[in-house]
């Protein structure tokens, strides 16, 4: 894991540094308040300041037995995250066909049967509730339209 964390401190202190160069590229803006990059550049810091905490801590941690395993993920690791992936490309392609409420339903059932194994009544119950929760929150709270398929759900 050393070895991982330090790889990753580097590449998120990257990422931070691109955030924040781009966010100063931002307009300003014309109304009082701050400018459009004052959130991006914020996020940024905190980023920087964190992948340098996380890149320093796994440096000077002492190397063990633990460190000298492979970083790559095993072969039931890979289907799970490659099954995530599909599953997330087709309900980005599906959404506008079948509608939110289906869609999402569908994910839940794909992520909690196809990767958990989850036995068939947690799953229908965590996917109807998931939908549910979801639905109630965007539609009705923050009164967001969602995508509706040609039966109007």
């Amino acid at each position: 894991m050393k070895k991982a964390n330090m790889i990753t401190g580097v590449v998120l202190l990257a990422l931070a540094g691109f955030v924040i160069q781009e966010s100063w590229r931002m307009p300003s803006s014309a109304t009082f308040g701050p400018r459009a990059g004052f959130l991006p550049f914020w996020l940024g810091v905190v980023l920087a300041v964190m992948a340098t905490i996380l890149f320093v801590s796994a440096w000077r941690r002492p190397a063990t037995e633990k460190d000298s395993e492979p970083v790559f993920p095993e072969k039931q690791a890979l289907f799970a995250i490659t099954s995530v992936l599909v599953g997330l490309a087709g309900y980005i392609i599906l959404i506008e066909v079948l509608g939110y409420l289906v869609d999402t339903f569908l994910f839940i059932l794909f992520l909690m049967r196809v990767v958990e194994r989850e036995k068939w009544p947690l799953t229908l119950m965590v996917a109807v509730g998931t939908t549910a929760v979801l639905f109630i929150t965007f539609q009705f709270l923050l009164q967001i339209t969602l995508p509706s398929n040609m039966f109007g759900f």
